[in-house]
């Protein structure tokens, strides 16, 4: 079997966003925890980084939700409202859920195929007049940057391409699979 295309990677992680903003509760919570368990299994690396970067805004989040919130007070945690620390937790799930969904795709896909894929999804940017190479050479050369000085590289090292080499990659079955779970996945958030 063909690995699938890299829009059809990003296209089944961009459903799995939008079928939790669709949830509440211990449906997003459990999603939350497979995901995270997921990522962390298969993705250790990238969702470790992604944690530590994203740290303070938990943190902001907790805060901001936790005690900013009216609601019941708790007498064991002072200031904080029963409501406000729900909706802290929903919303630091959800948060959860996506550095997941992007620390699975980005094990899943190396940065040219992230490219590759990216600029497959922005096919209908041509209906406006807009250019998708234009958006896919910027989103290479960001991804280009972010591995140079996470490898320590310097600008004056001469690693610039002067020819951005996409792969290509054809549309099979696998891919009309991942299409087919995507929608699902959205209708049935959707109207459950």
């Amino acid at each position: 079997m063909n690995r699938p295309h890299p829009a059809s990677i990003i296209l089944l992680g961009l459903a799995v966003l939008l079928a939790t903003s669709f949830r509440d509760g211990m449906e997003v919570f459990s999603g939350c925890l497979a995901l995270t368990l997921a990522a962390l299994f298969a993705a250790t690396s990238h969702l470790r980084l992604l944690l530590r970067r994203s740290g303070w805004l938990l943190l902001t989040m907790l805060a901001m939700f936790g005690w900013l919130t009216p609601g019941t007070p708790l007498s064991s945690i002072p200031g904080a409202s029963q409501e406000g620390l729900l909706l802290a937790a929903i919303n630091i799930a959800r948060l959860l859920i996506a550095l997941s969904t992007v620390a699975l795709i980005l094990k899943t896909l190396p940065p040219a195929e992230l490219v590759a894929g990216m600029r497959s999804l922005l096919g209908p940017l041509a209906l406006l007049k807009m250019s998708r190479d234009r958006i896919a050479v910027r989103l290479a050369l960001t991804l280009n940057e972010v591995e140079a000085s996470r490898n320590g590289e310097s600008r004056e090292s001469g690693r610039m391409a002067s020819m951005l080499v996409l792969p290509a990659s054809v549309v099979g079955v696998m891919d009309f699979v991942l299409g087919a779970l995507a929608g699902a996945l959205v209708l049935v958030a959707w109207l459950a």
